[in-house]
This record gives C-alpha cells, structure tokens and sequence, in this order.
C-alpha cells in the first residue's frame, strides 16, 4: 500500500462526485485491466489531462510496462516498455521509496531541465506529470501518471485526489484479479473433476453424500438417482472391518482440517470390493470434500508382485548359481546367498558398490585389474549379452576362476537399465582339465616310452639269453613285469599304493638280480602322491633305459628312500643312484621326463627335486610332503 507518510486522505467536500461515479464504475468491472483503463479515463478527463495510465514493474526491477493508457483525442499511447532509471537517478529513487512526484515542468523542473528525461517528455508531447508510486512488500510495484501537455502548477487538491485514486483502483485491481484467478482456477477444478479419473464426494459430518462426480459414481457402480435419491452414505459404503478406520479419518478431519492420504476398501453397487486412496477437506460451511483414486489394479498387481517376488526370491535363495544384480551405474544392489558364499561378501558389504571394485582388486601376480579388461562390466556398455570366464578374487584374498553369464536388464523403452549376472566356481572344473591334460601328455609320452622299453627289453633279455627258450621266458616275464607296472600306476590312482611296489613294478623288467638295489622301507602313499611319484620314477627309469646304467648289461641302480615325521605331514626323503653306465652329460634341452619333475614333485607335492649328472651316473634327490602316510 501506499506509505503512510505521504498519503493524504481526500476532503470528503473534495470532488465528492467523482469519487462517486469512481465507485461506481470499478464495482461494474471484472477484468483488471479494463478496471485500470476506466480509472485513467475518469481522471483524465475530470482533470483535463492529455495521457493518464498505469505502468506496473517487471520483475528485473528496472523496466515499466505501460499497457491500455487513456489519451486525449489526437494524443499517441505510451504503451510498451520503459526503463525506469530514464528518469534520472533522483527521481526513479523517489518512486523506490513510494515518494509521490510532481513535476510543473520539465524544463524548469531541476531534476529534469536540460537533461534527456526533459528531452523524451518533450518527443512525448508532455511538459508536466504527477506520479503517486505502489510500494507492495518494499518493493516498487506500480505508478499512476497524469501527462499534462502545457506546464502545470498541481494543486493540493490534484494531489490529493490522484492519490485516492491510485489507491482505489489498486485496490480495485487486485480485487479483480484475486476474483479472476479464483473464477479460473474453479473453472480447471470443475473441469478437472468431471472430465478426470479421480473421484470427488462432497459430504456433511453425519456421513451423508450430498454431492459426487461422475468419477466416483463410475467407480462404485451408482447412478445419479442413488445419490439423490440419499442412498450413499459411509454405512453403504465402507465395510464393516473398515468402519473403525473411517472413524479415525473423520476425527483427524475435525481436528486438523483435513487428513492425510489413506488407503480402504469401499463397497460397490453389486457387493464387490474396490481399494481406493483418499484424502479429504473440512470446508468453511461444515461440510467436507474428498478425492478418491481408484487404485484397485494397483493392488492385484502388488499382489501379483508379491507373489512373483516370493517365488523368485525362494529360487534365488536355495539356487547353487551365484547370481548379481546391478544397476544402471553398475552398482551392486542385489546377491543371492550363493553369491555370497562364493565371494565371502555379504549384500550389505557390496550394495551401492561396482561388482568390479569387490571381485577384482588385481590380477593373481599383483597387478592392478583395469575395469576396461572386466568382461562383466562390458555387458552394460556394449548393452549386449557377454559370456566368458574371470578370476575373482575371494574376500580372504585367494583367487578363484568363475564362469559367468551377463545379461542387460532393459525397460520399457528398451534402455538397458542395469545388468543381472549369473557365476559359477569352476575351480574343480579347471584343476580337472588340468590334470586331464597332464595325463593325457603323459599318456601319448608313455606310448612312445613304452614301445622304447618293449624294443630294450627285447634287447637285454637277447644278450643275456642262452637259448630261444630262455630268451621266450625272460621276454615274457619282463614284458608281463611293463604291463604289471602300468596295472599299479592305474590302480594307484584310486586307492593309493606302496612306495617299494611303484618302484619295483617299474624296475623288474631291468632286474637280472645284480643291477638293482633297492634301500627302504614299506612307505604307503596316498592317492594324491603315489599317481605322480610313478609317473616321476617311470620317467627316470625310461631315462636310465635310453641313456643311463641301464642301457648297458654292467649297470647299477640304487634306489634309496626314509620319511622324516612332522606335527602334520610327513617328509619323504628319495634319492635315485646309477652306476656303471656310459659316461653322462647334462642333456641339451629340457624333456619332458625334467618338465614333469619339477612340475609335480616340485609343484604339486610342494617339494623339491635335484638333479645332477657327474660322469659315472644320474643323480636324483627328491624331497616331497606327505600329508597322511
């Protein structure tokens, strides 16, 4: 409002007339600005002005918008945008501060002559002004200008009535303005309720229906008549079990004004039953109004939910598969308890966390895992289906290979959203096809090997035979001694075997009673042990065979073996002696016979193997960890 300290109230013996007619003119009137445009034309004329209007503030606080200003005949508008700081500094502060302006004329005026405020009034036609500001909240909001086109002196009385006008139609125009804004907004509210699906009830506090719209009606299966007709009230509509909840609605009503959002069941027309969302209002009058959204589809598909969730989660939760759920950030917002068995992390450790950052922290040798390498993380990007293989790492640090199948998760518009991953430890299935393709390396060497120990069996047994009958038994027995060998190693495989019966059923056949000598006693291996011990010793005596003390009929082999116990294991102690060969030089490259020494005995067993070759023989120390004996 205007500030108080410049307003002076009009004379009522002032122009009592015109403020009369004033009234009378702005009750008529609806619109706003046809109420600002019938203002300017009654003061204009009743104070013989050329140009009376009002310009009201943009909201940068600088620009005057003038729009509909009332003109003398043959007088140009104003209309359009004005920078209020064109005034010059002084008076555009007065008009900030609320303070009224009267200027007789421009260019006597010392605040405008000779400056270009004077300049633009004169381009305008005007040669003196009165101007009453609208301060709202400290902030200038309006003016109302009077163009007189000849120097004026503004009497008190001017002053006076431009003040009460100003203030009357303001107040006029936020009248119609309120009433404008409040005719629209029942306008889209009417609209919005007949035309909407929400329900609308209008009721008194006894529970009585007085009004409803077509939504509601809809909904509950009722016509109009049954409304009129009285028939719909709480009691009708609400199941008995709910009536206490209806009860605490219509308390919460009367005590707040209005309730907040509730879900119930309602009744229909034919008996059946609906759920709803409501809120409702307590009106001036007593009575109240309330929405209501039908949202019974949401509740059967909650339902379904439920149930499909409930299932899911039983196969999730006792699945042997490991399976992840990422978002759209690739974070980590689900895992089955298989999940968190194979990576020793609970959901709560890994949600909101990149599967990547939990499961890969380096590669097996230490170094660091870059995300781009992650096969897994490559299904979101790629917004594809990847498949492939990883080691993870445990969360007690150890290494571990998995099998993974990753697949993007898409909505309704088919935007990948998030991925679901599927894992499985295929530890067991590696280490198999490892030992698989050991053995089957070994199977294709022992072929070779075992055709060079037929062909030197054939040979020793020839020279140290007197007879063909002689050589026909020798030949068989040692040839049955290679197959017997073979038949230990196999059976070893399953139940374990003694260490003395691996070394003799591969050495019998080379055995004329002189050359062999075995130092040890009845040692029991276990399975894991006795498979790569023969396989070690058929090497060497394959080796011996070709190139060693047994290649020659004056050879020597001295086989000799001890255990030493420890708390938890037992450490075998063998060492492989041979004699009276050709002379020996270390080979030029590394067969497969070394190869499987140090992998297995070295590797497997966790021990260690030496081999020497001075000149008089091969020399073989092997030291090996026994679990059990």
């Amino acid at each position: 409002m205007f500030p108080s300290r410049t307003v002076r109230r009009l004379n009522p013996q002032v122009a009592p007339q015109f403020l009369l007619d004033l009234s009378d003119r702005l009750r008529e009137i609806a619109a706003p600005r046809a109420v600002m445009t019938a203002a300017a034309e009654l003061l204009g004329r009743h104070l013989g002005a050329m140009r009376v209007g009002y310009s009201e503030m943009e909201e940068d606080g600088v620009h005057l918008h003038v729009e509909g200003d009332w003109r003398a005949e043959g007088v140009d508008s104003v209309e359009g945008r004005h920078n209020l700081e064109s005034y010059g500094p002084e008076i555009a502060d007065a008009y900030r501060t609320g303070q009224l302006v009267a200027i007789e004329d421009f260019d006597a005026d010392a605040r405008t002559a000779g400056k270009p405020s004077a300049q633009a009034h004169h381009a305008l036609g005007v040669r003196g002004q009165l101007a009453v500001p609208l301060i709202k909240a400290g902030r200038l909001i309006a003016l109302l200008f009077v163009h007189s086109a000849e120097p004026r002196r503004w009497s008190e009385a001017d002053v006076a009535l431009v003040r009460e006008v100003a203030e009357r139609t303001w107040a006029a125009v936020e009248r119609a303005r309120a009433e404008e804004a409040l005719r629209l907004s029942e306008a889209r509210f009417r609209t919005a309720l007949e035309i909407g699906t929400v329900g609308a009830i209008y009721f008194d506090m006894d529970g009585m229906l007085i009004d409803a719209n077509d939504a509601f009606l809809r909904m509950g299966g009722y016509s109009r008549e049954d409304l009129e007709a009285g028939r719909l009230t709480w009691q009708r509509l609400t199941p008995a079990e709910w009536m206490d909840d209806s009860e605490h609605a219509f308390a919460e009503l009367k005590e707040k004004g209005h309730t907040t959002p509730y879900e119930k069941q309602y009744i229909r027309k034919d008996g059946s039953r609906w759920w709803a969302l409501f809120a409702a209002k307590l009106l001036p009058d007593g009575t109240g109004f309330e929405f209501v959204l039908d949202i019974s589809h949401n509740k059967q598909t909650e339902e379904r939910l439920r149930a499909t969730t409930q299932r899911l989660n039983a196969v999730l939760d006792n699945a042997s598969v490991a399976v992840f759920v990422m978002d759209e950030q690739q974070h980590c917002i689900y895992m089955n308890p298989a999940a968190e068995v194979l990576t020793g992390y609970t959901l709560a450790e890994t949600q909101g966390r990149p599967l990547h950052d939990v499961v890969h922290h380096t590669y097996p040798d230490g170094r660091p895992f870059p995300i781009e390498e992650c096969a897994i993380d490559r299904a979101f990007p790629r917004n594809n289906k990847e498949q492939g293989e990883e080691v993870f790492v445990h969360k007690d640090g150890s290494f571990y290979p998995i099998a993974f199948t990753a697949s993007p998760i898409r909505d309704e518009d088919a935007k990948t959203v998030g991925t679901i991953i599927e894992v499985r430890d295929i530890s067991r299935e590696k280490a198999a096809k490892e030992r698989q393709a050991l053995l089957i390396g070994e199977l294709h060497h022992r072929v070779k090997n075992t055709l060079t120990t037929v062909q030197s069996v054939m040979n020793f047994t020839l020279r140290t035979s007197d007879s063909m009958e002689a050589f026909r038994q020798g030949m068989t027995g040692r040839i049955s001694s290679l197959a017997r060998s073979h038949t230990l190693l196999t059976d070893n495989e399953w139940a374990g075997a003694d260490l003395q019966k691996i070394i003799r059923a591969e050495l019998e056949p080379y055995d004329d009673g002189k050359r062999l000598t075995l130092d040890g006693a009845i040692f029991h291996l276990p399975v894991d042990v006795a498979v790569p011990l023969a396989m070690a010793v058929h090497e060497l005596t394959t080796n011996a065979v070709k190139y060693g003390a047994l290649s020659v009929p004056d050879g020597r082999l001295t086989v000799g073996w001890k255990t030493e116990r420890t708390e938890s294991s037992t450490m075998l102690h063998l060492e492989w002696v041979e004699s009276n060969g050709p002379p020996v030089t270390p080979p030029a490259r590394r067969g497969f016979g070394s190869t499987l020494l140090e992998r297995v005995l070295g590797g497997q067993l966790g021990g260690t193997v030496e081999v020497n070759y001075p000149p008089e023989g091969a020399r073989v120390r092997i030291q090996a960890v026994i679990s059990q004996a």
